[in-house]
């Protein structure tokens, strides 16, 4: 079927496992984030893109106010740029000689920086834009421990000192992200934990400035430091790199402040077949729902059904689940549907090749997916 024939149809209609946006808990969940940001003087957001990798949101949430865009994937960096958003973050470091060529080619057309950790990447970055005639801006990566990249805050000073050194790239600034804090489920200590790395790269831009060292970037913090980045007294002028918000994902609702953000992501589901008292099957799996932890990946934990309680326990596999209920909230019957809500939004979405967008239970667009799979 072509998109245009689902424009109006009923929401329960639609093919599943089908992956559902909720246009208005979608708009919300922008205006929420654009409206905290907008009363916050010298903060920006830059908000990460490697969950919808989708431009036209990318664009509303430029349009409400957001600073450009960051996304660790440089082929979606390129597709960004076909579709006209020119100030991008990439953050991850490049490599490859046909990438690095491709990357001095899209810094022509837009206002691209990259992330480095590497004087011998700075060189090859030096040499290509050099031999491009153009000039690649560069962020210096901030270690923050365990599986991340950069270099320690503590070594950063001399890193910047080689770096400027070369010619054809130009030095921005730093980004970091501190994976660890979300971990951290309650406000007060993941702020207090996130205030004493931010006083570190404070100093570090102080000790930066007294050499006459422009930092005109600092990029850091995101969905769950939202609105905790802002309220540090000794940063200013720094952006944060929130992204999930938008759709959100039950995970993130166990942290503390982050349930002020909709589920605006789920995906649909058939019930295809009830074998025996207490046991249902739906014809969406692994394939169609993630179901890792949104921060952390090797919890396997499982997606919820929205509106439907008494769910003991989902079996997922490839294709098909079986869900094991007492007393449910609503009689399942074969051949109806249900929405589920997934554990992670970021990794369910990149599983679909196009988005049904709903407005009062009806499909009012189709966004493709064509994002997806981009490196």
């Amino acid at each position: 079927m072509s998109h245009s024939t689902y424009i109006g149809m009923d929401k329960e209609e639609i093919d599943t496992p089908a992956l559902l946006i909720d246009l208005e808990l979608l708009e919300k969940n922008v205006k929420t984030m654009a409206e905290y940001y907008r009363g916050k003087k010298g903060t920006t957001l830059r908000p990460h893109q490697k969950g919808h990798r989708l431009p036209i949101i990318a664009k509303k949430q430029i349009g409400a106010g957001a600073k450009g865009v960051s996304m660790t994937s440089f082929g979606l960096a390129e597709y960004y740029v076909n579709c006209g958003i020119s100030d991008i973050l990439i953050t991850c470091e490049i490599y490859g000689g046909n990438k690095i060529k491709r990357l001095c080619s899209i810094s022509k057309h837009a206002d691209v920086t990259v992330g480095v950790d590497n004087i011998e990447n700075v060189r090859q970055l030096s040499t290509a834009a050099l031999g491009s005639d153009t000039k690649i801006n560069v962020a210096a990566e901030l270690y923050m421990g365990a599986s991340s990249c950069g270099v320690k805050i503590e070594e950063a000073k001399s890193f910047v000192k080689e770096l400027i050194k070369f010619k054809g790239v130009n030095f921005k600034g730093f980004w970091w992200h501190q994976g660890s804090l979300a971990d951290i489920i309650n406000w007060q200590e993941r702020k207090k934990a996130h205030f004493e790395t931010l006083n570190k790269i404070a100093l570090l831009k102080d000790e930066l400035d007294d050499e006459d060292i422009s930092v005109e970037m600092l990029s850091g913090g995101f969905t769950c430091t939202w609105n905790i980045t802002p309220e540090c007294p000794r940063l200013s002028n720094v952006e944060v790199q929130a992204g999930s918000y938008v759709f959100s994902d039950w995970c993130s609702h166990e942290s503390e402040g982050l349930e002020v953000f909709d589920y605006a992501l789920t995906v649909l589901t058939r019930c295809i077949s009830t074998p025996k008292r207490g046991e249902a099957m739906f014809d969406f799996g692994l394939n169609s729902c993630s179901h890792e932890h949104t921060d952390n990946y090797l919890n396997v934990v499982g997606p919820k059904f929205k509106d439907l309680d008494g769910v003991k326990k989902i079996k997922q596999r490839e294709e098909i689940s079986m869900a094991l209920y007492e007393n449910p909230s609503r009689e399942i019957k074969v051949g109806d549907v249900f929405e589920l809500i997934p554990p992670h939004s970021d990794t369910t979405a990149k599983l679909h090749d196009k988005y049904y967008c709903i407005r009062n239970n009806k499909v009012e667009a189709i966004w493709s997916n064509y994002g997806r799979g981009l490196f």
